[in-house]
């Protein structure tokens, strides 16, 4: 992503494109490297797992976080490949803010089915 920026940012100097290029071109590439990011989200470990109940409630967020936050990127770099600059910056962070409500409220939803199975 530095070299992007370092070439787009050249560019624009040379005139070859104009700022709003750089605009889109950057979160076209930002929103494409967090998409890869996120996609290996599931395949990262953290600390041990206390139980396998535990583990097998981290792999779950994990997935669902990781499948939430790649959608998310793609339709950002998508909103800035197609939209107008306006709807695409506004649009791009909503969809963003939507995978990360998504995630959080899968990490409730299955935290109090474990617990709720735990405890009956």
């Amino acid at each position: 992503m530095i070299v992007v920026a370092l070439l787009l940012a050249l560019a624009r100097r040379q005139g070859w494109i104009d700022q709003t290029q750089v605009v889109r071109a950057f979160n076209i590439v930002l929103g494409l490297g967090f998409a890869a990011y996120s996609n290996l989200l599931p395949k990262m470990y953290g600390p041990p797992p206390r139980s396998l109940r535990h583990a097998t409630l981290a792999q779950a967020v994990r997935r669902v976080t990781s499948w939430t936050m790649t959608l998310a990127f793609l339709i950002w770099s998508v909103l800035w490949i197609f939209a107008p600059q306006q709807i695409a910056s506004i649009a791009s962070v909503a969809v963003v803010i939507a995978a990360i409500a998504i995630s959080l409220g899968y990490l409730v939803w299955k935290a109090a089915v474990g617990h709720t199975s735990k405890t009956s």
